[in-house]
């Protein structure tokens, strides 16, 4: 039987990237999906907790313990094999990253991998075409587990959709200790009511009355529709009702990409730009990520000694950051950004255009810079203000609201005195908003100005948390979104898959 270790009050493994810190007793590292089972009985037999840990890189505290054990995946960090079917997928264990699989795959380097179906590895390894996964959740250090447990998304989800999009297959253990392994398109529900035996285990549930809101980006709470596949009952449930052992995902063929950032003098012409080339055809942009004012100006505050980022035109108010395919009708797409551009006062000679990898890299060091520097700043202020954690929105809203729940974040967060930022992923209409504290009473206001976003949100059409999920740190926002039976339907499955409330204490349900 695997032993735990002791864990210190001080340790990494007992936060994530919220910077919210949680109390454990022990950690456990298993190696397989035996370790896992062996763990998970032992903790039920104790009628202790357990805690689901990988890569810690969410920001709602999903992975932050609330007392009992933490289960730490990252010794499962091993690419298992490829099939085919219908193209190519890859069976994953749960903490192998994005980054891990995207090398493999444009690499090809397949040594010591499985064939999942016959003949696949050879196929794939002699195809002329390269492969990618196009998910892409901003963080690449993120574990694939973790993200499947959140239906992480990101400024792709603008092209390819969600996580849950690109699910093919789960195994699963289960509170007992037993493993059930569902493929996609295996076990549907009749209306909302699932009769399944899976691997010699009968399972029989109904699952929420509402209707989950696919309209926008959305991960809060539990999937739920109409004749269902029961895969998508366990993408987005937050380690509540079982612990991935290994997940297959899809992947699709790869194309050169040309990336730009486009500077305009204000936040209204970049928002203006946006919303008129995200739906044109012959741009088609990948992904549409948006810089306002303030974000332009805190990388120049943060990092204008850094002789390695690249530093923004005098002149820049706001910017969009956008890739295009290096395609055929690739003129086509940069005749009309120009057009459209030069409509706002943008400019194609004060923009930034590369298909290297080295530019590339460089602008999406650019990008990332504004959510690296407010993680930084919050870390700083945890000496004097131990619990202070980072407070930023994730919500999205249906196209036609998206200006007016723009102005509502403007008008509340001056109204309320306090400085931020606002980017991210403008082309889902799902910009973060980050609250850049200096004291626990700007922490304190962050949090109430939060709930009333959460709402407006909701009240719009939208979700307040697009694709964090909604861990620890935003169970308020759930019953936002959910009434009271609605909530009380998503906890009769967790008691039906976790009777003991084993699993991930504190998560989204509370």
């Amino acid at each position: 039987m695997i032993q735990p270790l002791p864990i210190r009050p001080d340790s990494n493994y007992l936060i994530d990237e919220s910077k919210m810190r949680g109390t454990a007793e022990e950690i456990y590292f298993p190696k397989n999906k035996q370790e896992i089972r062996e763990i998970v009985r032992s903790t039920d037999s104790e009628n202790s907790h357990l805690t689901i840990s990988a890569m810690r890189t969410g920001v709602c505290g999903g992975a932050v313990p609330a007392g009992g054990k933490i289960l730490s995946l990252e010794r499962m960090n091993h690419i298992i094999g490829i099939g085919y079917d219908d193209g190519y997928f890859v069976r994953v264990e749960p903490c192998v990253t994005v980054r891990q699989l995207s090398e493999m795959l444009l690499s090809k380097h397949i040594n010591g991998l499985t064939d999942i179906t016959e003949g696949a590895l050879k196929k794939f390894k002699n195809d002329p075409k390269k492969y990618f996964y196009p998910v892409d959740p901003t963080e690449t250090e993120s574990s694939l587990g973790g993200n499947t447990a959140t239906n992480a998304s990101g400024p792709r989800t603008l092209k390819y959709g969600p996580t849950r999009n690109w699910i093919r297959g789960l195994e699963i253990i289960l509170h007992d200790g037993t493993a059930i392994e569902i493929p996609r398109g295996k076990y549907y529900a009749n209306g909302r009511h699932f009769d399944v035996v899976i691997n010699g285990i009968h399972l029989e549930f109904d699952v929420p009355s509402y209707n989950y809101n696919t309209s926008v980006k959305n991960s809060t709470g539990l999937f739920s529709k109409d004749n269902m596949d029961l895969i998508d009952l366990f993408i987005g449930s937050e380690g509540l009702l079982g612990i991935f052992s290994s997940i297959d995902v899809r992947v699709t063929e790869w194309h050169p990409l040309v990336s730009n950032i486009m500077f305009f003098p204000d936040d209204d012409s970049a928002l203006r730009f946006i919303s008129e080339i995200r739906h044109r055809e012959e741009i088609s942009p990948e992904f549409l990520e948006y810089f306002d004012c303030n974000s332009i100006q805190l990388i120049r505050d943060c990092f204008s000694e850094d002789p390695s980022m690249l530093s923004p035109p005098e002149d820049a108010g706001s910017a969009v950051f956008f890739d295009l395919a290096d395609s055929d009708v690739l003129k086509d797409a940069y005749d009309a950004v120009i057009h459209i551009a030069e409509k706002y006062d943008g400019s194609a000679k004060k923009s930034w255009c590369s298909s290297s990898k080295r530019d590339r890299d460089r602008m999406f060091r650019f990008r990332h810079a504004v959510p690296q520097a407010i993680f930084a700043y919050v870390a700083s202020l945890k000496n004097d203000m131990p619990d202070i954690h980072k407070y930023g929105t994730d919500m999205s809203v249906p196209e036609n609201r998206s200006k007016e729940m723009m102005d509502y974040y403007s008008q509340e967060l001056k109204k309320n005195g306090l400085e931020y930022v606002i980017f991210g992923h403008m082309g889902n209409d799902h910009p973060h908003v980050e609250i850049i504290l200096k004291n626990m009473d700007d922490f304190e206001k962050a949090k109430s100005i939060g709930i009333t976003f959460a709402v407006k949100a909701v009240e719009l059409g939208g979700s307040p948390s697009a694709e964090h999920g909604i861990g620890k740190i935003k169970k308020q926002y759930l019953r936002m979104m959910y009434n009271e039976k609605d909530l009380e339907e998503m906890r009769a499955l967790k008691r039906y898959f976790d009777p003991d409330d084993i699993l991930c204490p504190g998560n989204m349900l509370g």
